[in-house]
Parts: C-alpha cells; structure tokens; sequence
C-alpha cells in the first residue's frame, strides 16, 4: 500500500508541476522588505503573507530579517522549487555595527521556508526552531487594502476562490485576529514544522504529500540547472540564487523586475514606499547575469529598464512609478548589455524590440539641450562630459534631489556618485555639464555607437549601420587625439589641462577598442602596477597611490562589480587572456568568499582587507562570479564563441550551460579543456590558451586559438577516426587523422572532413 500511495503521489507532482501556469497568475517573494514571505498576484489582486518571527520579546519583521538570513537558496525559475532559510537566534543590528555572521548555522536553529508551484497555486512548508514563535501574517503589499477573511481553517483575500490553508487544516492557529488592517495567526507554541497550500481550492494534500512534492521538485531542479563544481563549487549557484530571491512586481503593470536591490525601493514624492524602482545601468547589468539561467528574466529586465525611458530618450538614473530622473541618465552600457544578451540567447525579437528605444537613447546624449548645444557636450568639441539638465527636474522629486548642486548630480549620472574624478570640477550651468571631457563617458558613448552599427546589421538596417560606423570612427580618433596623455588615457579640462586622476573607469576605452596595440600595452602595464591598480584585491575604482584611495569608502578606492566587469570585458577584447584570467580568479575568490562564509551579496569589497561593504544584496554582486564563468565559456559580439583555461587551477565541471538553446558541459583544468555539446564532445586540448569564433558542424570544426606555452595539442572530437584538411593560417596540410599540435601564439585554424 505504501509503493501504492508514493505512485500515486509522484503521480498528482507530475500533473501539478507540468499543468502551466495561468499567464495571468504571478507569485513569489514580491513584497521587497518581506523576504521571508510571499505574494501571488492574480488579474492584478494581490494575495500576501508573511512570517514574522518572534525571539522572546523581540520581533523580527521587514528587513530585519535581512540580517539573519542563513542563505538565500535555491530558486527555480519556473517556480517549481524555492528555498530561504533564517537564523533567528543571531543578533539583529542596524547598518554598521550589525556583526557578520557565518551561514550553514544547525538545521535545528534555522527556520526554513520552502515551496513548489502545484497546479494553479503552490505548496510549502515552514520549519520553525525550539524557542521561536511564529504569526503568519495576512496583508496588503502596496496602498490597495485586501480584504481577508476567515473561513474556517482557510482564510481567503479579495478573490474567494484564492484561499491560504493550513495543513493539517485548521490545527496551526492558537487564534485569528485583526491587527493594524492584517489578519494574524498567532501559530501553536511548540510545533516544529506546519504546511500550506495557497492558490484557487486546489484539492486538499497530506504534510507527507507536500514534502515529496517539495523534494522531488528540488531533485529535479537541482539535476537539471547549470552548475559548477570542483576548484569553484556553487560559481553559477551563487548568480542564480541572489537573482531569484531579489525578483519583484510592479503592481502597476503587471510585470517582474530586478531592483538593484531590495533595499534600493525609493519612496515617493510624498515620504510613502512608491511601487517600484529601476536604476539604468543595474538593470542592464541584472539582465546578463539574468541569461545564464533564466531568459524570461534577462528578456523582462531589458523591457523593464527600456520601458522606463522618458519621451526625449532619456534612460534614467532611477525612475520609479511615482518620479525618476528625467534630469539625468547613467552610463550608456545598454546596447551592449543587449546584443551580449541577443548572442547568449540567439532570440533576434529581442534587437528588434530593444534597437528603436537604445538607438533613440544614443541620440539623446547629443541631441540639443538647453541652449541647443549638444546635451552632454556643452563645448562642443564632439567629446562627453556628465551632466543635469536641471530646468527638467520634477517638481515632486524627493527631498534628497532638492537643492543638490549641478556637479553633485552630474557625478550620480556618471554611476560612480562620489568618484575623485569629479572633485572640484566646475559645472557649467549654461551647458548643464561638468566643465570637463571625461574618458569614461566618452568611451562608453564611442561603444554604444558601435554595437547599435551591429545591431543595425543584423537587423538589416544597413543606413543606420553606416552612420553609426563612421560616429564610432570620429568618436574613436578624437579620443586619441585629445584625451590621450603620457601612456595615459586622461579627463581634461575645457580649458585645456590634464586631469591627473587614474581611475578604473579610465580603463574603458579598451572595452570600446579605441586604444592601439601600443596604446592597449601602456595601459595594461598601468592596471598591472601594484602601487596602482594591482595587487590581492582588485580593482580599486581609484589609483592605490591616489590620496583618496585610503578613504575606502563607496567609490573613494573600494572594488565595484559593474567597473570589475567593463575593464574585464576590455581586457578579453584586446587578448590579454592571462591579465583577464587573472582578473576573473581574484574577482570570483572576493565575492566568493563573502558569499560562502556569510551568505552576502555584497554592493562594494573593500581593497585592502577584501571585505564587503555597502548593501548587504545587491543585485549587480554577482557580475564578480559571471566574469569568472564568462572567462571558462562565454559567447560575445567580440569572440563568438569562446573557452579557455587559464584561470583554471583545480579541476572544474560545468554541466548544463545552455548558449543560443544549445547545452553544453566542460571540463576544465590547468592542463587542458574539453567541451561538450548535447552530450557529445565537440573537441579538447591539453596545453593553456583560449580559444575564440569556435564553429563546429557535420564533418568541419573552425576556431581562433590562442596558445600560451609551447604548444597546444588539439583533438577534435567531432572528426574523430576521419581524415580532414587543416588549415592553419591560411596554409593547408592533410589529409590526416587524429590530434595534431598547435604552436605558441595566436593562429586560425579551419578543419574539414574528406569524403
């Protein structure tokens, strides 16, 4: 009889995880302060509880909970399986003097949150530690009141057919009472674990059934996601966990985001938490590290941020449903994050939905401003600086805009709020710019004009990509011309004079190509210094010999995710493979080790001591693991289709990386690489290098290679036990069979069946 029931059990999760979802139909941990909690949202009603917790006299609730989080867990994207788990017996603190703790605290000491999508709802189940007291708590996650109501061992919301039941029913409550506009259940003292079901009156389950849906969910989901393991355990884990417990709703329109964190919710105009909040270059930035696992998201952040874009082009600083910044933007890094997005996932809708707004974005920058003179570059000399156009500033923005000075908003245009770059520089009330080119902008506005020309010719657009070709080109020569200073790239002043400030954003105009070979090598010996740029922890937004880098505070000289990921991308563009291998393993070792030992998503590191600063879960914190993942295996507008092996030092495996709807695994280690595609392997090598534009086929397999060392010996699989051409530099040999060796340096290989 029991084999009988476990069927027939397995048998209800099938059809319940396989059953899809109404479209209309949303549900996760919404509600940015209540982590420990869940909305589901059905034709725009709202259905919320959460859990607060009590420890003798104290209560933890909102985002105290923040701090006594174990470890955000698993968190499949379909919604089949989500997991969170708290230790309410540490110290709860505010800010700074909150101590850090040690995640992986006794399963008996956690409490655990966990639950699966079953059918039109979802299933779950809450451990609760000796010495805890639970209220669940029903309520209202934005203005609109929900009407809960106690039925009887359920309690039902706006909607009656969208209930909450307690498992066994009617047994967890001591009482059912109305607090402050909620319904609370205070839950029976010493019951260790309870059971729910929320949804449409879904047929009623047994606890024994619920934790066989949430455990064969688990497995299933665990078996089936991206993963690495080895010398890097959890790399892919940790970008996948932190976004899928930072996605929120925007009640207004019905869709799911990323902040950049849950704590970074502005309030409205009138001191009330407004809806929603995006800031520009975060939201691009969540989205790449969206499409390692879950597109849907990548492809709804993009929409997200480009929906937040005001009628003159601007894509804002932050907008929220209630204000923004129509004053102001932020980097312009959005084509890239989108074509990098389209060549990870191989959708062209995405361009095509994407191009029109990012192409009006781009114009916005020289469009004309106030005094019809180009918007950010108010001299004129087809150079950017950052600025506010301060005479568009809304009347109801909040109290923290009100009379800030023009520079201080220009420098919060830039993303890096208070970088040294910017002290005492003048700002030009007339131009609404800071009185001074900046290399960073200048840069980034040379890039996006390159990756909108190739965008434009995927898109056919070939008009288009003729003009933003030769913008790039004027862009690029007039970088070199003027802001290039004694093996240097350098901000200038209008009037003429240098800036002597080094900072890692200086370092963009390898991420645009603007730099020569010979250029690309003087700056490249800059980043390597350590009495600048280099050393255990890298990279400080400041020079290490710059009096503001002992400041260590936010961008005065800490390591920042966004500048870490840029210089990285550069550095790959340019082949320095090893510096950007490099870079990669120190990024990973940073966020990995704050991430392992505390369970933090941290906003900045500092440089000297390696430890984490700012926000406790900021969404852009994983873009240090994505670096080292996109230095093993990775597909750009750059390299096509790449792998590599130097920041290999163990053995690693990774299994089930899908790229363009293809699935591959790889093992990888100091000694060589071996990449398998749908099961199969395509090719591997022993030796270090990289290998870059890898295409492979029926019967050919093609590639740049890069060898470090003496040699490379390559097998291609693909071809195995079949005679083939190859071609190596444009010089042909063959046939021949088997592996053959690839010398030291950078070479084009092309190899071709013989029928």
């Amino acid at each position: 009889m029991r084999r009988a029931s476990i069927f027939l059990t397995v048998l209800v999760l099938v059809l319940g995880i396989t059953r899809p979802l109404d479209a209309d139909f949303h549900f996760g941990a919404y509600d940015p302060a209540q982590w420990h909690g869940l909305v589901l949202v059905k034709e725009g009603d709202p259905f919320a509880f959460r859990f607060a917790i009590f420890k003798g006299d104290e209560k933890i609730d909102g985002y105290d909970t923040f701090f006594i989080v174990d470890r955000p867990g698993p968190f499949a994207p379909d919604g089949s399986y989500a997991e969170v788990s708290f230790n309410p017996f540490l110290p709860i603190g505010k800010g700074r003097e909150t101590p850090l703790r040690v995640k992986g605290g006794p399963p008996d000491r956690l409490l655990t949150l966990r639950y699966s999508r079953w059918g039109d709802g979802l299933v779950g189940s809450l451990s609760i530690p000796a010495g805890i007291r639970i209220e669940t708590v029903f309520y209202s996650p934005w203005p609109a009141p929900v009407d809960y109501r106690d039925q009887g061992g359920q309690v039902t919301g706006n909607k009656d057919n969208m209930v909450f039941r307690f498992l066994p029913v009617g047994s967890a409550f001591e009482k059912l009472e109305v607090k402050e506009k909620s319904l609370v259940g205070r839950v029976k003292e010493g019951l260790s674990r309870f059971y729910f079901y929320a949804g449409f009156a879904g047929p009623g389950l047994s606890p024994q059934e619920i934790d066989t849906i949430l455990q064969t969910n688990r497995d299933i989901y665990q078996a089936k996601r991206p993963r690495v393991t080895g010398e890097w355990p959890g790399l892919i884990d940790s970008i996948s966990d932190n976004l899928g417990w930072m996605k929120l709703f925007q009640p207004d329109s019905g869709e799911i985001y990323l902040p950049a964190g849950r704590r970074w919710i502005f309030p409205g105009p009138d001191g009330q938490d407004d809806l929603w909040t995006i800031f520009e270059w975060d939201a691009f930035f969540n989205a790449l590290e969206a499409a390692v696992e879950d597109p849907q998201l990548a492809r709804r952040e993009i929409a997200a941020v480009l929906d937040c874009q005001y009628p003159n082009g601007n894509i804002p600083n932050w907008r929220s449903s209630r204000s923004g910044t129509p004053d102001r933007s932020q980097p312009p890094v959005g084509a890239f994050a989108v074509l990098k997005t389209y060549y990870r996932l191989g959708d062209i809708s995405l361009l095509e939905e994407a191009y029109g707004r990012l192409k009006k974005w781009h114009r916005y920058w020289t469009d004309p401003g106030k005094n019809g003179t180009p918007r950010r570059d108010g001299n004129g000399d087809c150079l950017l600086e950052w600025g506010s156009d301060t005479e568009l500033m809304l009347a109801g923005c909040p109290e923290w805009e009100k009379g800030v000075e023009g520079r201080q908003r220009a420098a919060w245009e830039s993303g890096q709020d208070d970088l040294p770059n910017y002290d005492n520089v003048p700002f030009d009330d007339r131009a609404n710019t800071l009185k001074m080119n900046c290399i960073d902008l200048s840069a980034l506005y040379a890039l996006d004009a390159e990756m909108l020309m190739t965008m434009a010719q995927i898109l056919g657009k070939t008009g288009d990509a003729e003009v933003f070709k030769r913008e790039y080109e004027e862009i690029k020569a007039r970088v070199n011309r003027v802001l290039w200073n004694e093996n240097f790239y350098f901000d200038r002043y209008w009037d003429g004079r240098f800036s002597t400030q080094q900072a890692a954003s200086n370092f963009y105009p390898l991420l645009a190509g603007l730099a020569s070979a010979d250029q690309a090598q003087a700056i490249l010996k800059q980043l390597l210094d350590k009495q600048k740029f280099n050393g255990q922890y890298v990279i400080p937004t400041i020079s290490r010999d710059h009096p503001a880098f002992k400041d260590q505070q936010y961008w005065r000289g800490t390591i920042w995710p966004p500048t870490n990921y840029l210089v990285y991308q550069g550095l790959k563009r340019y082949r320095f493979d090893e510096a950007a291998a490099e870079l990669a393993r120190k990024s990973a070792a940073l966020f990995l080790e704050s991430w392992n030992t505390h369970a933090l998503c941290r906003e900045n590191y500092h440089s000297v001591t390696g430890e984490g600063g700012g926000q406790r879960y900021q969404s852009w914190g994983p873009l240090f693991a994505l670096i080292l993942l996109e230095d093993f295996i990775d597909i750009s507008p750059f390299d096509g289709l790449r792998v590599g092996n130097l920041a290999a030092g163990g053995k690693n495996r990774i299994e089930n990386l899908v790229l363009r709807e293809k699935s591959y695994d790889l093992d990888i280690d100091a000694s060589g690489l071996s990449i398998k595609g749908a099961g199969q392997e395509i090719f591997r090598f022993q030796g270090r290098g990289v290998m870059r534009h890898i295409g492979f086929g029926p019967g050919f397999l093609e590639a740049e290679v890069s060898v470090t060392g003496h040699k490379m010996v390559l097998s291609p699989s693909i071809l195995a036990g079949r005679r083939y051409t190859l071609e190596m530099d444009g010089k042909i040999a063959g046939p021949r069979k088997g592996k053959f060796a690839i010398p030291g340096g950078t070479h084009r290989i092309v190899l071709k069946e013989v029928k």
